[in-house]
């Protein structure tokens, strides 16, 4: 997972006017057969109360999927989750190498012996290698860089041979042999260039120097690129995720100085997926474009950098001082550079179709089988990534292990659960991106939800992205599961804290007093093909904490049982809100969605446009579709409200109108696609949610950027388009 998974605009919603009345204790009915084989029921069906009934299920259906619910939270064990953890991260695994391949039979495995259907679907794909890489500064004096990571004493894994995890690099970074000037740009944002460019400093036909974080590396390359950089480095400033924030690896969670980031360095923000057919799934036999035709792979090398030998640069760099806030935290004063420090950076790589390995499992439905709610993680690490995204794969395996155990105890879900394992996301989401291309229309027609996990944990604080229709469901299946430090309820932790947040996250904390914050999606995971080309509706969970060694190789197994996961709890946590958040989605009689928040949401959204539109475009364009998204509101309370009801009904779910309501429910997101797309990504089709080149969430993205552009006809086009697709989600959800 790249760290912009979790880089979202968080909102706090109050949690009145998420929730209504929230799931607590009742009993069991009486007499009623529970679908694990041999259970029976203990007491009276209307003694349980509403309270106690989450959305999409009645007083009838419920008791039965307690029980299950009750034996399924009992199943996932963090020693289970500790072993796959150590079989995962024993060697490093490289999208498309040997050390992939045997991650991705290990998986299936596991799904076999679990009862699920298995199959592994094989795509060949372009993925980008490295054959050598070297930097040296040359003037004022000579220093070789682009060190390896050194190893840490006590811990095996950092004694590695493999080439692959030994050298700093960044994947579809062009081959280059270029020597220049050097010039610090900070984050390397357009607003940094023009700060530059007010100090008289031109970066054109030189090598930049830029730290990570607050933004997305190809977004920071594609902006490089068009500010004419011959090259960038791209470094891990201690003031971000090392010493600055703490006690550094081996002694504390935190980066030591000669860690650095791996990662690709890749557009996918325009579209993701294989570079050679994008928008199309790469079967056999598809057509293939040049790679020079590819619009996402970037113009310029790029090379990651540790802040040690980043160090031995910035110390030599000349020139005017730096701004106050772009001085970072090794000690001495940073400078931007006057042009007499040079460095020669040479890159060969190697860019080649290879297979990748998707493991799909299965676990068929009993009546409704063509439904599909899917878990989704990646197992493709650049070196070991225990957490990014071990510890993902571990929970979702032992999540397959716990319905496993269902299985043979004769449980089946009424709709069928999908465990999607993907391969190559590192490199462009590309695993998850091309099943996602190859079945869009079985999956616009049938995937009820994406739950996301692509790093389980790295810590304590549990942090959701998601669209608003899956907040209340996840609230309520929260409030179920336990938090392992502080015997809280998952959602008692998470609404006091408000918004914790660490460093890999660039959300910003909603305003909203006694809200639960959440994110909303934009990029940089597995999500992103399912919600924004698709219409699927779509979360990201994880549990964060202090995490300094992202992509480097210290991201291995012995950092997680230190730091991130001691006795591997919160991998088991992740397990219990994962698979129950999951099966509710899969049980229920109506689906647990709730889009009466979307159409507030898409409200505000509309409302932080008018900053950017002129007072008459404001007038003619956006009050009017403010309006819309008010009546899209009031027809999905209605739903809900009718939901809300059943829960309170002792005869039930009338199941023509269940079946109505589940069509509704299911047209509600597709409804919010545009066929043609955004303008110049039309492969991203959502007309609410898109990632930026930093991987931010963008809302209403067509017509954002086309108020952004001063392109008023095109902003009214878009404005035409977002009232149809309102319009469409307020037809989709008329009782009547």
């Amino acid at each position: 997972m790249r760290p912009a998974a979790q880089h979202a605009l968080v909102i706090s919603l109050t949690i009145a006017a998420v929730l209504g009345a929230a799931p607590g204790g009742g009993r069991l009915a009486k007499g009623q057969t529970s679908r694990l084989a041999g259970q029976t029921s203990a007491s009276e069906n209307d003694s349980l109360p509403a309270s106690g009934i989450p959305l999409g299920f009645t007083p009838a259906s419920f008791p039965d999927e307690r029980r299950l619910e009750q034996r399924y939270l009992k199943l996932p064990q963090p020693r289970h989750c500790g072993r796959y953890l150590r079989q995962l991260t024993l060697e490093p695994h490289v999208a498309g190498t040997p050390g992939d391949r045997r991650v991705s039979e290990y998986i299936a495995d596991e799904f076999r012996a679990d009862g699920l259907e298995t199959e592994t679907v094989e795509y060949k794909v372009l993925l980008s290698y490295p054959k050598s890489v070297a930097l040296e500064l040359t003037e004022p004096e000579h220093v070789t860089l682009a060190h390896p990571e050194p190893p840490i004493r006590g811990d095996k894994a950092t004694y590695v041979e493999d080439h692959y995890a030994h050298i700093p690099w960044n994947a579809y970074s062009p081959s280059a042999d270029i020597t220049a000037p050097v010039v610090y740009a900070n984050y390397g944002t357009s607003e940094d260039y023009d700060r530059l460019e007010s100090l008289g400093v031109s970066v054109r036909g030189r090598v930049v120097l830029m730290r990570y974080f607050h933004g997305y590396r190809g977004g920071k390359s594609l902006e490089a690129e068009k500010q004419g950089v011959a090259g960038v480095l791209v470094y891990s400033d201690p003031a971000e995720d090392g010493a600055s924030q703490g006690r550094v690896y081996p002694k504390g969670p935190w980066g030591p100085l000669a860690h650095f980031q791996r990662g690709a360095v890749v557009y996918d923000f325009m579209v993701p997926g294989d570079p050679l057919t994008p928008g199309w799934a790469s079967t056999e036999g598809a057509r293939r474009i040049p790679e020079s035709e590819s619009k996402i792979l970037p113009k310029i090398p790029m090379m990651p950098l540790s802040a040690a030998d980043a160090g031995e640069i910035l110390s030599r760099l000349a020139g005017p001082a730096v701004p106050k806030t772009w001085q970072g935290a090794l000690p001495f004063p940073y400078h931007i550079g006057d042009g007499t420090a040079r460095v020669h950076l040479r890159l060969e790589m190697e860019n080649r179709v290879t297979p990748i390995w998707d493991v799909i499992g299965k676990i068929r439905g009993r009546d409704e089988p063509d439904k599909l709610v899917i878990l989704g993680n990646h197992h493709d690490a650049w070196v070991y990534g225990a957490v990014d995204p071990a510890s993902g794969t571990a929970t979702m395996l032992e999540t397959a292990r716990a319905f496993g155990t269902l299985l043979r105890e004769g449980f089946r879900p009424r709709r069928t659960l999908v465990f999607g394992s993907w391969d190559a996301e590192e490199y462009t989401l590309t695993g998850s991106t091309e099943w996602g291309e190859q079945y869009e229309d079985d999956l616009k027609k049938n995937a009820v939800a994406c739950l996301n996990v692509d790093s389980a944990t790295s810590g304590r604080n549990l942090s959701v992205s998601l669209v608003p229709s899956l907040l209340r469901a996840t609230i309520e299946a929260a409030r179920n599961v336990s938090d392992p430090a502080s015997g809280q309820s998952l959602y008692d932790r998470w609404a006091s804290e408000n918004g914790a947040l660490n460093i890999r996250s660039y959300a910003v904390p909603g305003a909203g007093a006694g809200g639960v914050p959440f994110g909303i999606l934009g990029g940089g995971s597995d999500f992103m093909v399912f919600l924004q080309h698709d219409g699927v509706p779509s979360a990201d969970l994880s549990f964060d904490g202090p995490y300094g060694v992202y992509h480097s190789l210290y991201d291995d197994f012995d950092w997680m049982k230190k730091f991130g996961d001691p006795g591997f709890q919160y991998h088991a946590a992740m397990s219990r809100l994962w698979g129950l958040l999951a099966l509710r989605l899969a049980d229920a009689d109506v689906e647990p969605l709730d889009y009466a928040a979307y159409g507030s949401e898409t409200e505000a959204y509309l409302n932080s446009l008018k900053a950017l539109a002129p007072a008459g475009f404001s007038a003619s364009e956006i009050d009017p579709l403010i309006e819309r998204s008010r009546r899209w509101h009031e027809a999905a309370a209605a739903v809900t409200a009718r939901l809300d009801a059943w829960r309170t009904s002792a005869a039930g779910a009338d199941p023509a109108a269940a079946g109505h309501i589940n069509d509704c429910l299911m047209d509600e997101e597709r409804a919010l696609l545009e066929p043609e797309g955004i303008p110049g990504r039309p492969w991203f089709r959502h007309m609410v949610y898109a990632p930026l080149p930093s991987y931010d969430a963008e809302t209403l993205p067509g017509l954002r950027e086309a108020l952004a552009a001063h392109d008023m006809d095109r902003a009214r086009d878009q404005a035409a388009k977002l009232g149809a697709a309102l319009d469409r989600a307020t037809n989709a959800c008329k009782l009547n």
